[in-house]
């Protein structure tokens, strides 16, 4: 049965949402606009700082051209340094059983969002993605399927290589910020090479990107984040049509994670892909039906639409989903192909 969040909760992290946004667009200086540029016949949006002073860059991505966009465009001038009412909302959600991230995760995000990395449309994937879900469902998930030492940072490579801007440092400088131990780990098939960085036994952040053509095992370099990272199959399903949410950190972070359907879908995928480590697929197979039964109730059509997605991809994605959906329970199969 669904646990649902207290209709407070969900009350605070909307009101949260919509102040991180604004809040977003108020971290600009006096004297900025906006511009556009057309790429391949696509719109995206600048920022144009003011000339002189201190900034040394002229323009600055913030994303697509889309009306939500357009709406905190017009928005802009209404932000209000409101740091301490923030804290207050996120403490509240937090009061009402909705997980926080430990200490170390909210810290490393908080760095990369001043960095400028969901700005430029990377994406949290995994656990902690899965964490921003209960306040973002208004649901309580089990704490079992959310314990992590690592935080999975993601990007599409195609978006990595047009995006006209880049985070401030490359990622490994940013995490020597929090803790100047963390360490490059060299990939498996290119040691000059680093996806990964470590802070010894205690932390991983892993670098992911989606694979282009047939599986390979070199690395592909994202310009925009400034590191290597791993390209993996399956995983263009995931980042696309991601989402907003905010992880309980501080005064409450603005990041992207992969819609909770995709989300969900993939998952199922990958915990039957992991046969040599029965542990982690059954952990993604519980994240996986906590969500479908959520979503079975809040947003059927987006779950149904995602999993006929996923079987239209292939023999080999049918084969996977099959065998992830024959060990979950009753509901979760009816909701999927009811």
């Amino acid at each position: 049965m669904i646990q649902r969040l207290p209709f407070s909760a969900s009350n605070s992290y909307a009101e949260l949402i919509e102040r991180l946004r604004l809040a977003r667009f108020g971290e600009f200086p006096a004297g900025s606009s906006f511009v556009s540029k057309t790429v391949k016949g696509r719109l995206y949006w600048y920022v144009q700082l003011p000339t002189g002073g201190d900034y040394s860059r002229k323009q600055i991505y913030i994303g697509p051209d889309s009306d939500d966009l357009r709406e905190r465009m017009e928005s802009h001038g209404e932000y209000r340094a409101d740091v301490e009412d923030r804290r207050r909302l996120v403490a509240a959600i937090i009061a009402s059983g909705v997980p926080k991230p430990d200490r170390i995760t909210g810290e490393i995000v908080a760095l990369l969002a001043q960095a400028g990395a969901f700005r430029l449309r990377a994406l949290i994937v995994g656990t902690i993605a899965y964490q921003t879900y209960a306040a973002h469902l208004a649901a309580r998930l089990a704490i079992s399927s959310m314990a992590t030492q690592d935080l999975d940072i993601a990007q599409d490579f195609g978006v990595s290589s047009k995006i006209d801007d880049e985070l401030e440092r490359p990622v490994l400088e940013i995490l020597r910020d929090l803790d100047p131990r963390f360490a490059p780990i060299s990939y498996v098939f290119d040691a000059a090479k680093a996806t990964s960085y470590s802070l010894g036994e205690r932390y991983r952040v892993d670098v992911l990107t989606t694979n282009r053509g047939a599986p390979r095992d070199a690395p592909s370099f994202l310009n925009a984040l400034g590191s290597d990272a791993v390209p993996l199959t399956f995983m263009d399903f995931l980042l696309r049509d991601p989402i907003e949410t905010a992880l309980l950190h501080g005064a409450g972070v603005l990041v992207n994670v992969p819609s909770p359907a995709r989300y969900a879908v993939h998952k199922l995928i990958v915990s039957r892909d992991r046969k040599v480590n029965p542990e982690k697929g059954l952990k993604d197979r519980l994240q996986a039906a906590q969500l479908i039964e959520i979503l079975a109730e809040d947003d059927p059509f987006a779950l149904r639409d995602a999993y006929a997605e996923a079987r239209e991809r292939g023999e080999a994605w049918r084969e996977l989903l099959d065998q992830a959906v024959s060990l979950l329970p009753h509901t979760a199969r009816a909701a999927l192909e009811g």
